[in-house]
């Protein structure tokens, strides 16, 4: 494998973007092969090593400050393996409380819960658009009152009047789904 000077890395960090593609032409089938003794499924080791080209080109200007670039990058892909071999855990875990969740509703009881989300996305939809602004960053999102008026450079007073606003018109629009509007939130 080619041993990477400071030269190069001071050549990339400014954009040189044939210095990077000799240096990911080198590293690629190394790096893909301490993916796969994780992952044992090529084409995901290989979106892993590229995804960790990517993320290095993105941050080029930094790469300077990375003592050893063979470290850094045996260090970056075995990261992103765990990151993504923790997130395929969490995916299948995910997937078998929703199966458990199906299976312990029946089919009428999912039909109503269908039809109460649709009326709460139609309803949110609706709102003016400040409000539902400060709706969904309230509630969806969960930011405070102050941060929220930050965010959308307004009054704290403002972000409780849109607020305020918003809740008696989707109470207004809903109905008797007003209920479930925090329940399903």
């Amino acid at each position: 494998m080619l041993s990477i000077t400071e030269e190069q890395i001071g050549l990339i960090s400014k954009g040189n973007e044939q210095v990077f593609k000799k240096v990911f032409e080198a590293y690629y089938p190394k790096l893909v092969g301490i993916a796969m003794k994780y992952i044992k499924d090529l084409p995901v080791a290989e979106d892993i090593v590229s995804d960790v080209f990517r993320k290095i080109w993105e941050k080029k200007k930094y790469i300077s400050e990375v003592g050893s670039f063979e470290s850094f990058m045996h260090t970056s892909v075995r990261n992103a393996v765990f990151n993504h071999i923790r997130n395929s855990k969490r995916k299948d875990e995910h997937h078998q409380v929703i199966q458990k969740e199906l299976l312990m509703y029946n089919f009428d009881e999912i039909v109503i819960e269908e039809n109460v989300h649709q009326h709460l996305y139609n309803a949110i939809k609706q709102l003016p658009t400040k409000g539902r602004r400060v709706f969904e960053l309230s509630v969806l999102h969960g930011l405070k009152e102050s941060e929220i008026a930050e965010d959308l450079g307004i009054s704290i007073n403002t972000v409780k009047t849109h607020k305020k606003r918003a809740l008696k018109d989707l109470r207004q629009r809903l109905g008797k789904y007003y209920i479930f509007l925090f329940f399903y939130l």
